[in-house]
Parts: C-alpha cells; structure tokens; sequence
C-alpha cells in the first residue's frame, strides 16, 4: 500500500481535549446482549420498581395469598343463625369478643361463646326481656366475668357471666319527662355500653337521641341503688330545656362512645374515668373522677369531605409498656400514653393523651390517691381516605383497621399512617343497622340548605366489626367469622407454590431490605434482627428456583443460544419466552443475592446451576450491570476467564473492556487476563491491568510503539489488498489511543475512566516514567529486568535521537502538541520546592522527575525544525505562544524566534484553524512587543486578524481606525466575543465625550469615521446610534435623508427614536412644543418624511403624533398624499381642521362615510337581500366584520358632529353681528351640519332600501324577539341619525343670550333638511321613518333627565331615613351611683317617689308640641294617607317625639307607665339572664339609651321650675325638670308644674335654657338630647330628662302607693350628667368638682365636636 492510499489525520481544534470511550457523551453501558437469546437489555429490571404489583393495593383474587386469612366459626353461627335459634333466642343484633364471644338478639337475650364455640350460657332467657326489647349494645368487663347489655327501650342490665340468672344491677329508664331522675327515655335505644376501667359497679352509656350518662351502683344495707349522672344532652325536664324550648335545637345523636379501657399497665389517666363521644358536631372527652368534667372539645377538621356521607367512629388505646427508643440500653422499657383514634367521614385523626404537672389536693396527704394529674391532649397524626370510614379499631399498637362506607377493610400503619393492604369485606355481609337516619335526617342535605350538612347518613357498623389482641371478629348476616393478617412466610409460602419465583423473590428482597410494611406482615423493624431471621430464607428460595426452573433446560440449551434479537416480539417462540422468563428470574437472584450480601452464594451456587444448565450467558448478562456501577468489583478467575471467552466470541470487545475497568485487578489472574487482552485486541482492558495491577505504564508504550513501526512498514508495502487497508483502519484506531493514554497520564487521571488518582505517589510516578520514556533521547530496555530494547526501526537500521517522541510526533503532531499542552497545565512542571514524597532512586523517576516546560519546548522545536510540513508545525507555534504567555517565569524565548512564531501564525495552512491562529496570536502580543508594527498591521488585515487588530488600535488609542476595523470585521456580528460590533458605541462615546481626554485631532478623526460608517452604524443598531449622535455628534442627522434613503425602516426606526426623544419634553398647555424648544434638526423635511415613515409603518400613532404639531409645522400638499394613500382618514381630518379647513375636512369625511357604506353593503351577498318575511329566510353573517365597520361609521359620525360642534362655537361671534333675522341664508356651520345629516341619513336610507325593499317586513322583525343581521344594521344607523340628531340640539341650545339665535339656527337646519329630504323623497313614508328618528332622539333625553331626577330624589331620601334611624340609637349607664359623691341615682335604692311628676311633664308637653304642630300644618287625625304619616314621623323625628307610637292598628303603647304597671308586681332584680326578653330590660336593668343628635355627647338631666304667679315674667334661672323626692307632698309644689287644662311648658325653652347653663352648644343637657328607653321592641320613646327619671325610678315601686309630693325649696332638686363613656354624676357634685380645679371637661374629642365626649375620668 502506497502512503497516497493513507488519508492523514485531520486537522483538529487546538483546544479540543481528549477522552475516551467511557468519557463520552454518547457512551452507553449496553449496546447488545452478550445472550442472544434476551432481545432487550436487563440493566433496568436490576433494580425493583417502585410500581411494583406489591406495592399497589390489588385486591384479594389478584394475590395468590389472602391479605386476612378468615375462619368460619361454623359451630357457632349454626347456633346463633339456624332457625331454631332464632325462634327460641331471636336473631343476633350486636356483638362483643374478648376471651369470651357474646351476641345479643333481637329477644333481649345475650349468648356467650367460649372460643371453643361452646354456648356457655343464654343471658336473660329465664326472664321476659319483652319489656326491655332487643340487645342494641353488649360489652365485657376488663377481666371478662361482667357483660353490660343495653336494649332499645331504654334498659341497661349487668350480668356475671358465671350467674346469669338475674342481673346483678340494672338501670330502668326514666317515667318520662316528669320524672325527678336522670336517664335514659323510654324510647331511646342504648347504642353504646361500656364499664369503666377495672370496675365492674360502674358503667357508661349513651342513646341514640344524643344523651350520655355513666350509672353507679351502691350496696345500701338491704338493696343496691344506682345512681345515673348525665354528661352528654339535654334532659327534657330541667329548666334550661323549657327556658329554651322555644329555640330551634340542632339535630343530634351520640355517633360514638367508648370509656377509657383498662391496661396491663397503671397510668394517671385510667383514674381519671375519662369518656370519649362524639356527636356530629363535636368530639368530647368527659373524666368523670373526682367529678364529671369537660377535658378536651375538638370540633370536625375542615378537611373533611361532607359529601362522602356523616360518620362518626372511635377506639381507644390502651397504656402499653414497649421498648424506650432513646435510651441507651437495649432491654429499656417505658409505659407509652393512651391513644384515642376518632374518624369524622373521611378523616382519621390520632389524638395522644398525655400527663402535666400533678397537683396536690389543698388539704390533702401527701398519698397517691390526693394527686391530680392535668391531662394533655395532643393531635399527632392524620390519615384522609378516599371515602367514608365507618368503623375503627386498634388491631395492635401499631396497627389500625378501617371499614369504609363500601365494606372495604384497609389497614394503615400507625406509624406511617399508610394503608398497607386493602381487602373486600362485601362477600362477608356484615351486618349493619339503621340507628341515627330519623334523627339526624334534618342534616341531610338538600337543594339551597348550608352550613353543617352532608349528603347521607351511613348504616351503622361499630357492633358487627370488633378487634381482641390482634384478631378481628365479623358479624355477619349469615355467619360468624374472625381472622388475622397473613404473616410473611404465609405470603411467601403461597407465592412460591403457585410457581411465581421471581415476584416471591422480589418480595423477601423487599422484606430483607425493609422497603415494606414490617408491621402489617410480623417482621421486626431493627434491620439486624430482621436479616437475621429472613437470609436463610432467602437463599433457600433463590436456589429452590433456580434449581426448579433451570432443570428443563438441559444439554439441548446451547451455551451461547443463536441470537433471535432481531424476532418479531409477537412471534416469540415457547423457547425464547423460556430464556426471558429465566433472564428475569436470574435478575431477581442476584439482586436478592447482592442485597443480602451473600456473593459467596452467587458465584459459587447460583453460577454451578447455570453452568450446569449451559446458560452461563444469561448468568454474565445479569452480572455486567454490576460490575458496570462497580457494586461487584471482585470476581473468582474462573469467572473472570469464562466471561473473556464468552464476550470476546460474540465479539463484544467494548463491553467487555468496559467490564475489566471497572474491576479490582489486585483479585485476577494477571497472565490470564493479559493473553486474553492480547489475543483480542483489547488494549484499553490490557493498559488497565498493567497500570492498576502493576503499576507499569511503559509497557503499553512499547505495544504502541510496536504497532505504529508496523503501521509504517505497511505503508511501504505496495502489494496490501482490501483486507489490509480494512485492518489499517483498524490498527489506526488503535494507535490514536496513544495519544489519550499520555493526556489521561500527564493530567493526573486513571486510563480509560478518567478517574483521578487517589495516591500522588502513583500520578507522579506515572509522569515520570512516560516523561523518561518520551524524553531521555535514546531506546530503552523494558522491562528493566530481562527485557528487550524497544525499537522504533529495523535492527539494521540506525535509531535517531528521541526515538520515541520523534515517532509520535511523525505519526501525527497536532495531536502530541495538544497532549503536551494539556501537560503543560498540570501543576508537576511548577516549582513545589523540596518533595515530601519519598521517590525510588531510580533512572526513569529521576530525569522523569527533572523535566521542565522550557526543556520540553526546546526538544519540540529541534524536532520539528525541518523535517515536518507547516500544517504540522503550526501546531507547534499555537503550543508555544499560548503557554509562553501562560507561564513566562517557566519559559524563555528570544525575540527572533517568537518573530518567527508570530510570523507563522500570520500564515494559517488551513482555514479550518485560522480562529485558532488568531487566538495564538493574541496571546504572543500580551508578552511579546515586535518593532515594526505597521508591516504587521497589514499582514493582519490580509489574514483577517481583526481581534488582533483592534488589540493594536486600542492600545495604541488609534480610535478612527479602530471604528473602521468595527465594521470591517464581518464575524463579530454573529460571534459576541471581544471587540464584536456593539462595542463600537461604547469606544465611539468614550471618544466623543468631552472629558475623554482626546486631543482635537483625535476626535475630528473619529468624527470623519463616524461619518463615514454611519449608514453601518445605523444598520448594526438604528435606535442606539440615534441616541449616540443626538448627544455628540446632532450634524450627522441630515445624513439620515441621502445615506438611507433605500432602507425606509432604518429611516424610520430612527427618526422615531428622535422624535420619541423630542416629545417627551415639558410641552405647553395645548400639547404642543413650542418652536424655541424645538431641536435644530426638527425640521418641516423631518417632521413630513416622519409622518410618511408613520402612515407606512405604524398607522395607528399618527393622530398621537399631530396632536404635537402646530399650524405651519408641516406643509399639507406633502402631507395629505401620503394620508391619503394610507388611508389614515383621521390624519386628513385632523389637519384639515387645525388649517381651519371644516368644509374640506367635512368633505372627506363624507366621502369616507360612502366608502364605509359600499364595504357595509359588500358584507351582505346578493342574495340576501329583498327578501319576504313571509319566506321565513334568516340572514347571518361574520359578526366579527360587520362589528368593525359599524364600530368604524360611529367613530366617523362622532368625529364629524364634532367638527360641526367646533365650527359652531367659532363661529358665533361673527354670525352675531353679520345675522339677519329677515335673511334665509344659511352660515357656514349651518352648512357643514346639512351636508353631514344629509349623507347619514341617505347612506341609511340607501342601506334600508337595499336590504329592506320593503319597509313594512322590517317593521315586522324589528318587533320580534330576535333579530337577525340586516334588521340589526338597520337599527344602528337609525340609532346613529338619532345620535347626529341630538348633537344638533346640544350644540344649538344654550342658557345665554344667544338662545334665541341658536334656536333659530336650529329650525333653521331643520328645516332645509326637510326640503332636500322632501325632494329627494319619492313617498311620505320615507319622510315619517326620518321625523321619528328625530322625535325618538328627543323623548330618549327627557326620559333619561326624568329617569335621572327620579334616582336622585330616591337616593337623598334613602339617606334622610338613615340618619335618622341612627338618631334612634342608645346606651347603657355602666355605674348606678354618682361617680364623685357615690349616691344612688338609679336602680335599686334610689329615689323613687318622683315618677308621676315625670309623667305628666312627659304627657302635657309632648301634647302641647302635638297640637303646635298640628296647628301650623292642619292634617285630619284620622288620615292614613302614607304621606301624611311620613310627616308625623318627620316631626316627631325633629321634636324628639316618641315616633313609634301610631293611632292606628299595631300601634305601640305610647304610656310609659303601662310599661311599668305591667312589671309592678314582679321583684326587680338587676341579675337578669341574657336569654330574658328585652322588654324585661327597660326597667330591671336601667337601660339609658342614646338617639344620635348633632350634638349627643353630653347629656345631663336638670329640673326646672316655671312659676305660674308670673307667666310673663322671665326667671332669673333657667326652667329645670322637677324631681320629686320620696315621701315629700306634691301639695307644696302644685304652682311648679302644670295643671289640669293649662299649657305645659314649651320644650324648646327647655332646650335653650339648659343650652346656656351648660355651657352653650358644646355641652348638651338631657333636656335637649332626647332620648329612647330599651330596646324598638315594646319600647318608650322620652326625653333625656325623662329618660333619667324613669332611670331613678327602676326599683320595685308600687303604683297605689306613690304619693303626689312637693319640693320645699329650689336647693333641694337635683341634676343629673351623663357622658357619652357612660358615666353619670350629681350636676352639683361636678360643678364642685370643676370649680375646685381639680379637673376639667374636654369639649374637643376625637371624633369632631359634638360627638365622643368623655368626662373627668377619662381624660
């Protein structure tokens, strides 16, 4: 073969690194089977899956086990079910199992079995239990010689079990709701039964209608008696259930119930007697020791489902002793707490009940028994289940057993609080009961009921479902059964005979490796006991099936089996589902194996069975993995030989090269391996094993060595065939690992792994050897004992200097270079002073050792000087100039010689490194400064340096230079390296700055660059260039017209970035920039190309755009084409109207309108149009395109009414004086409203002629329920001319002097409208249609106004009737004494003999006001106008008149002594429940209230006196309310009040005069601020004087004998103060208080004036 014939290598990116094949990316662990007999890879199925069948819930059938293994009690249901049985006992209702089985029927009777299923004895059947009816709850005593039995009629009776021929107490209900004693109804069924704790003289119970009691029985001298104490419900004869018989009670029952149960162990809490129940509404735990108490409530958490159906279930735990986890000694025991597990639908919850701090009775010993401990209830865990639970039971302390609203039994695990196995109850037909749907059945929901609902209420299943140290007993309808949960060796046991081995496998890897549920199966969780017990086991079964299934396969199973991978999977033969099923079987055995840690078992045993069988391929298939993930590492090398043999013969040398890599080497046979490697080919396996086990890392070299002498010797040969060259690739292939083995080596890292070595000892030795071996300059001997020399030529032939390296390097340079230059980074070349490591004296570690960068690069360049091309050397120059600059302390060159690299450089041989060059050359300059720049300057550009180029122009602050080579790079675009095209804003702005430092020169160059680049400044980022120059360079913006006149997008992107600029500066009031702020380049050509540029690109900104411009700005023939041809109307319009050009901007809006009309009529086909209603044809069409033109004719008809509207308002000074009432002439804005009605309503007539020939037919079906399109596009443009028509009158109406010329401008239009319409009218009933929009647009804003002032009107008297309401508010007087002297001033003991002097004041002046103000607005009394009642009550709300109080029907009592006199015989008393009624409040608890005034914040109560001897006279005090005093005669003061007949005194000068005593409007007596007593229910409406009166006179008082009293002297009669913080006083104690200075009355609050005062008090 020729040289010619042999491609060299190609030329490779310096930086590229190296790796191997286990390195790569694209490296798979598996590419085929080494057993064709497996078509797919196994590597998965090591590992078991978490979707495992076993983890899932499968139900009973699909497991070849029984989750519960149950027993018929055969003996015993044919005992309790058989008919006889039935007729003598009756049929079974409930149940209890302990040591002993009860059941009680439907008799009253209860038959206890032993577990023999020995009727022991018939409870009751010596008795009538007629009367007591049905079992309906049973229960055992703690020790089991006591069974409680509750009927449904109400009876509870206590047996001993051994004498059951009368009960040993029994609990009758009650006579009835009369009788004196607490318990159960006659009617009320015992659901729940239970003793407490040890005792068998006391149990609990509790009945379906929600009572609990707990029953006690006594031994008195003759009799027992048993006394019942009820802690749960209301019992229907106590006084709070008929005080609140009139409430509506809640629907409830007792769901369930269960008293604390005794344990093995004593804990606190088992004194304590606690009870735990539940209703639908709340959990309770009651202790009934010392007394009967409340100790935890939790109500249903609210992640309960209440659609799944009410159910309610609870069981208690017991105290246990178990092993202490936290201490240190193995053996450690400790007393857990009671734990109670309660369900509310779908919901368990765990609740622990835990011991506080005793306490020591006061009083008490110092014993036991006078210690209370405090309980303390935590909520540990929670379990939500996917459907109702309806019974609950602890199996053990770890387990609990669910029955859900299906008869799905789950078992959870306590600890995890996951179900763990799921089994179907239905075929056992528990028996189940109807307790709780017709009391409850208010809580059903139904349609629109809220709150506390749900959607069923389940049977009840808490009497046939029971649980006795880890057994669960059934009662069923037609049998008896108890069960357990199978063990693990049941489970296994099954799996194993039904033949599934691999699934059995799996399974007790899992139990080994415990990712099961230990608890539900019996395994123990401490993970060395539980391999202990399992690892037998284990390895019984994996050889049991090996052994079974591998005995079919004998000497007819090849050793490798032909490969039918490439089968069809649907045509698998019985024989390849044979092999997969023995695959999958083997996957399973070593994983079990290797979880177990018993490899002795699987290369000794497990292999003997496959080899026996001939199968050893699947045996090595199932072993890669592991070796792979180095889990197996160590094999026999029996093992090892068989499986070279096996992979090499099936050609799997990768894989199998894989598998002795990741192998311990220190365990095989290194001859053994070595010859194998050897004999096929593998040397990444062969260099493994020398450099691992031998710690040889010359001896591949020379393998290498010999191959590449070989390969060149081929070369020569000029007869080599086909077969030959196919080998050279071969032999190349493995040459090149050459190269990788020196760049793993000199890096540190483990061939072919990558793996760094773990001892520095061995890579530093490692580098030495190759570095001696590469670089000593002559052949070696090796190995160094009887060894051979290692040629690189013939033995005839001479051997050059390096030998070795000088052959790499011929081979392929670039890729010994890149080698090298990864060594370079290694830190063995820098100076690490005096090694700590204690190196051999040998040859090879000592010059290895004494190797440096600089001696390296020398003998490169000796070597490569003259006999290799450039392409090889080039490599060499990229070598040297990167790492000279990388480590300039390490590597010394003279300038000559970095001249010539760099000269090199500039002379890629390929442009495939050219990038490469360039890089090199970049970091040659950081170090190296050539002389003649400017020569190097050109050669870069030739070469298309332009990094380095821009390097040099930088540095040498030749920045005009530097911009131009910017953009004469055309890579930096794409590649966003240093010196790409974006930077050149940044190096331009640091240019043109004016504190960038630049001498004038300078910058006028870059100026000139600037401009000369702008069009490819513009191009690389328009906006960013825009904002460049608008700051240091504005000339360069003309340039913007000529340089990118062909590119209108870059012209407009950047325009609008000096535009967007420009606008956003402070604008006028009209929103436009004045042209003194204008920018210089703002210019008429730039704001009409810009417009131009807008009307292209984004039309929509146009309008935004005028809105800035001033008239002049632009010049309208430049401006209206490009408008025009856009079709921005609005543009038109809106400079049209600013030039003051209203005709033509009218005009063009009509013509536009016609356009619209054209595309509005295009929308409706040819078809559709003329047709009958009488045919019945609908027309639709896309209602997305005719909303767009009709969104667009609104849009144009508002613009033109404004326009009009405008041209009006301009135009009323002149027309003021030019107008000439005589002269018909219209004006110019008269004329644009004609010409803009005409054109809407004959484009609506032209479009109603056209789709309606016949007007009648849209009469038709525009009063139908539905419309159709053509009647909807007719509407709207009525509905638009009725629009236009309304502007008009707007627009012509106004308030000023001008009136009355609008309006004749008004009629005006109308009338030329009428006429051109006339004219153009060919019939009258085009006309009506146009004059009823017009009227139609008048009536709509009538009714609008009136619809308007209606709503107001409405909304003001809404208002007006709430303020008042608030007006009615009140208080409540918190102290009944003076807050300062201490008397009494209202309630009990204080004065009370001054009520009649009250009530007359009361009753002349509220009739004097009455007759007042019926004299001023006479109205019939016995009027019931509504209106005239609303004017009562608005005077009686501004006269403080009792405004309840009506003539009519329903009228409220307006005597407030009826009030009185009705409570007179009662004892008053201040203590009144909160349930009493409020009318009770008025007089028993003092109740001062408050109605809301302007000024209600201060109230106080003053007589006042009105001598009659004067009239006329003014006194000189102010007139005060009387309060009579008790025992004084009314006789001395008969001239103080008013007599029969005579005018009572005016209330309004009460308010005056006690305004003035008390300090003008800002402190208001109770004489001006009237007030309400009690409640609106029954109530009387007062004044504030009055209110205190009847305040004072709220003690007991006896209405035949007050007395009529008189007041003796003026200094007698008291006032009384009342703040608005509640607190009332003595006036003349407060005066005292505030003339002594010893406080103060704060007239500013925190509210505003006249509302929140406080008193002294509360300063």
């Amino acid at each position: 073969m020729s040289s010619s014939d042999i491609q060299s290598p190609p030329l490779r990116p310096f930086d590229q690194r190296f790796h191997t094949r286990l390195q790569s990316p694209a490296y798979s662990l598996r590419s085929s089977s080494p057993s064709p007999s497996l078509p797919r890879s196994k590597i998965s199925s090591i590992s078991i899956s978490a979707d495992d069948a076993f983890d899932r819930l499968p139900s009973d059938n699909k497991l070849p086990w029984e989750v519960v293994r149950w027993s018929k009690l055969r003996k015993l249901s044919s005992q309790v079910y058989s008919e006889s049985s039935k007729q003598q006992f009756g049929s079974p209702t409930c149940m209890a199992a302990t040591s002993l089985i009860a059941v009680g029927t439907t008799k009253g009777y209860a038959l206890i079995f032993d577990y023999n299923q020995t009727l022991i004895c018939a409870i009751g059947s010596n008795l009538n239990m007629s009367e007591a009816g049905a079992v309906t709850a049973i229960a055992f005593s703690a020790d089991h010689t006591y069974v409680a039995t509750g009927h449904e009629h109400g009876y509870i009776n206590v047996w001993h079990v051994k004498r059951p021929l009368a009960p040993r107490f029994s609990v009758p209900p009650i006579d009835g709701p009369k009788s004196n004693k607490d318990g159960h109804m006659p009617d009320a069924k015992i659901l729940h039964i239970g003793f407490m704790a040890k005792r068998h003289s006391i149990v609990a119970s509790a009945d379906n209608r929600g009572m609990a009691f707990y029953h006690v029985s006594t031994r008195q001298l003759v009799q027992k008696s048993v006394h019942s104490i009820r802690i749960m419900g209301r019992s229907p004869n106590s006084k709070f259930s008929k005080a609140s018989s009139h409430r509506q009670k809640k629907a409830t029952s007792v769901l369930a119930f269960a008293p604390i149960p005794a344990s093995g162990q004593s804990h606190p809490t088992e004194a304590r007697g606690l009870i735990a129940l539940m209703t639908p509404h709340i959990l309770v735990i009651i202790s009934t020791n010392p007394t009967a108490q409340t100790q935890y409530k939790a109500t249903r958490p609210k992640n309960v489902a209440d659609i799944l159906g009410l159910t309610g279930c609870l069981d208690w735990l017991g105290a246990l002793q178990t092993k202490d986890p936290y201490s240190e000694k193995s053996h450690a025991m400790h007393n857990s707490n009671p734990q109670l597990a309660y369900c509310w639908s779908n919901v368990l919850t765990i609740l622990e009940v835990g011991i506080a701090q005793p306490d020591k009775k006061e009083g008490s010993g110092s014993g036991n028994s006078n210690t209370i401990h405090h309980l303390m209830f935590t909520q540990t865990k929670q379990f939500v289940a996917d459907e109702a639970i309806v019974s609950v039971r602890w199996l053990n302390s770890q387990i609990i057993v669910l029955v859900t609203i299906t008869q799905r039994l789950l078992v959870v695990n306590e600890c995890s609080m996951k179900v763990t196995e799921s089994v179907d109850l239905v075929p056992r037909q528990i028996m189940h009961h109807d307790y709780f749907s017709d009391q409850l059945n208010d809580l059903v929901i139904t349609a629109g009921d809220g709150g506390d609902h749900y959607a069923t209420i389940p049977d009840a299943f808490f009497n046939s479902f029971k649980t006795f140290k880890g057994r669960i007993f059934l009662l069923g309808s037609y049998e008896f059964a108890v069960g357990h949960l199978s063990g693990w060796t049941e489970r296994l046991v099954a799996l194993m005979e039904a033949e599934k081995f691999v699934d059995a496998i799996k399974l007790v890897t899992k139990y080994y490796t415990g990712e099961t549920d230990q608890i539900t199966i019996g395994l123990p969780e401490q993970d060395d006991v539980r391999h202990a017990l399992i690892l037998n086991r284990l390895v019984d079964m994996v050889l049991q099936a090996l052994q079974y299934s591998l005995s079919d396969s004998g000497s007819t199973t090849p050793t490798t089996p032909v490969n039918t991978s490439a089968l069809d999977g649907n045509n698998e033969s019985d024989e390849d589902s044979h092999y997969i099923a023995i695959a999958e079987l083997a996957d399973a055995c070593f994983e079990a194996l290797y979880a177990a840690d018993a490899l002795d078992v699987l290369f000794d045993s497990v292999y003997e069975c496959f080899e026996e069988a001939n199968l050893r391929g699947i045996y090595f298939e199932a072993l890669e993995p592991y070796i792979l993930t180095e889990r197996i590492v160590s094999l026999p090398p029996i093992i090892v030989k068989e499986l070279i043999n096996i992979y090499a013969s099936l050609a799997l040398n990768e894989r199998l090269e894989e598998m002795i890599c990741h192998m311990d080497t220190s365990n095989i046979d290194i001859d053994q391996v070595t010859t194998l490697c050897r004999q096929f080919k593998l040397y990444d396996a062969l260099i493994y094993v020398w450099n691992q086990s031998l710690d040889d890392f010359i001896a591949p070299m020379a393998d290498f060595v010999a191959m590449i002498s070989s390969y060149f010797s081929a070369v020569k040969d000029e007869d080599a065939s086909e077969d030959d060259k196919l080998d050279f690739d071969v032999l190349r292939q493995n040459i090149s690992k050459v190269y990788v083995y020196l760049s793993y080596i000199f890096t540190g890292r483990i061939y072919p792994t990558g793996q760094y070595f773990d001892d520095e000892y061995q890579s530093t030795a490692a580098k030495a050897a190759l570095y001696y071996f590469l670089f000593l300059g002559t052949t070696i001997k090796w190995p160094r004992q009887d060894g051979t020399i290692i040629h690189t030529v013939s033995e005839t032939e001479v051997e050059p200097s390096f030998p070795y390296l000088r052959l790499l390097l011929k081979y392929d340079a670039p890729a010994l270079v890149a080698t090298m230059n990864e060594a370079f980074e290694d830190m063995f070349f820098n100076d690490s002073g005096e090694d700590e490591l204690d190196f051999d004296d040998t040859d090879d570690m000592i010059f290895g050792r004494s190797i440096n960068r600089q001696y390296i690069i020398n003998i490169l360049l000796e070597l490569l000087g003259s006999d290799f091309s450039s392409r090889e050397t080039i490599y060499l120059d990229m070598f040297i100039a990167r790492n000279i600059a990388k480590y300039p302390q390490f590597i010394q060159l003279d300038d000559d010689l970095m001249k010539s690299v760099l000269n090199r450089l500039c002379d890629p041989p390929s442009a495939e490194i050219s990038d490469d060059c360039q890089l090199s050359v970049e970091y040659l300059l950081s170090v190296y400064k050539p002389k003649n720049t400017e020569d190097l300057i050109d050669t870069f550009i030739q070469v298309r340096y332009y990094r380095v180029l821009k390097w040099i122009f930088r540095t040498s602050k030749d920045y005009a230079r530097l911009i131009e080579v910017y953009f004469a790079d055309d890579t930096s675009g794409s590649i966003k390296t240093y010196g790409s095209r974006d930077e050149v804003f940044v190096t331009i702005e640091e240019c043109l700055i004016p504190s960038g430092g630049l001498t004038e020169v300078q910058v006028a160059e870059v100026r000139g660059a600037v401009s000369k680049c702008f069009k490819q400044l513009v191009e690389t980022d328009p906006i960013r260039s825009a904002t460049l120059f608008d700051v240091y360079y504005p000339e360069l913006h003309s340039l913007v017209y000529d340089r990118l006149k062909d590119n209108r997008e870059l012209q407009f992107k950047y325009l609008k970035t000096l535009f967007t600029k420009e606008l956003s500066k402070e604008s006028n009031s009209r929103g436009a920039i004045s042209r003194r702020n204008r920018s210089k380049w703002n210019t008429q050509q730039a704001r009409e190309t810009y417009i131009s540029l807008l009307c292209e690109f984004e039309r929509g900104k146009v309008i935004q755009f005028l809105r800035f411009l001033q008239k002049g700005d632009v010049r309208l023939s430049k401006v209206l084409s490009s408008l025009e041809s856009a079709g921005v109307i609005d543009g038109e319009i809106f400079l049209l109207r600013s030039e003051g050009q209203y005709s033509e901007a009218i005009r063009r809006l009509i013509q536009h309108l016609h356009y619209l009309k054209s595309q509005l009529l295009t929308l409706f086909p040819e078809d559709t149009r003329g047709r009958r209603m009488a045919r019945g044809r609908w027309v639709h069409i896309d209602e997305h395109e005719l909303a767009d033109v009709e969104k667009s004719l609104q849009h144009y008809v508002i613009l033109g009414t404004r326009l009009c509207t405008e041209r009006v308002k301009k135009g009323q000074d002149t027309n003021l004086n030019t107008h000439d009432d005589s002269s018909s002439k219209l004006t110019d804005a008269e004329s644009l409203w004609i010409e803009l009605i005409d054109s809407i309503v004959g484009l609506t007539r032209e479009v109603s002629s056209t789709l309606f020939p016949d007007i009648t037919v849209f009469e038709k079906m525009s009063h139908s329920s539905q419309y159709d399109s053509p009647t909807k596009t007719l509407l709207f443009l009525r509905r638009l001319v009725q629009d236009v028509f309304s502007s008009l009158l707007i627009a012509t109406s106004s308030s000023n002097k001008q009136s009355i010329m609008n309006n004749k401008s008004f009629l005006k239009i109308l009338e030329e409208f009428l006429d051109r319409t006339a004219a153009a009218s060919h019939s009258v009933v085009d006309l009506r249609s146009v004059l009823a929009n017009i009227f139609e647009a008048y009536i709509y804003e009538k009714q609008l106004l009136t619809l308007t002032n209606r709503l107001l009107s409405k909304d003001l008297m809404v208002h007006v009737q709430k303020v008042y309401h608030l007006r009615q508010e009140g208080w409540r007087v918190s102290n009944p004494s003076c807050e300062i002297c201490g008397k009494r001033i209202w309630g009990q003991g204080a004065p009370s003999g001054i009520y009649n002097a009250w009530e007359r004041k009361r009753r002349t002046t509220e009739k004097y006001e009455e007759e007042r103000y019926r004299n001023r607005f006479p109205v019939p009394v016995s009027t019931s106008n509504a209106e005239d009642d609303r004017s009562n009550e608005e005077f009686r709300g501004r006269r403080g008149i009792n405004s309840r109080r009506k003539t009519g029907s329903g009228s409220r009592p307006s005597d407030s002594r009826a009030i009185l006199m009705d409570h007179s015989d009662q004892e008053i008393s201040s203590d009144i429940e909160e349930d009493d009624s409020p009318n009770d409040s008025v007089i028993s608890n003092s109740i001062i209230s408050e109605v809301e005034t302007g000024t209600n914040n201060v109230v106080s109560s003053s007589h006042s006196s009105n001598s009659s001897s004067n009239p006329g006279q003014q006194s000189n005090h102010p007139a005060r309310t009387v309060f009579l005093k008790p025992g004084e005669d009314y006789s001395d003061y008969d001239d103080s009040f008013p007599r029969e007949g005579e005018t009572a005194t005016n209330v309004d000068q009460f308010v005056d005069d006690t305004a003035q005593i008390s300090g003008g409007s800002e402190s208001v007596g109770l004489s001006q601020g009237h007030r309400r007593l009690g409640s609106d229910n029954g109530t009387t409406t007062a004044s504030a004087t009055n209110a205190s009166v009847l305040a004072a006179a709220s003690t007991s008082i006896n209405s035949n004998i007050m007395k009529e009293v008189r007041v003796r002297s003026q200094s007698d009669i008291d006032s009384l103060v009342v703040f608005r913080c509640k607190h009332i006083y003595h006036r003349k104690c407060l005066e005292q208080m505030l003339d002594s200075g010893k406080g103060k009355v704060s007239l500013v609050n925190d509210r505003g004036v006249g509302e929140g005062y406080r008193c002294i008090l509360c300063l």
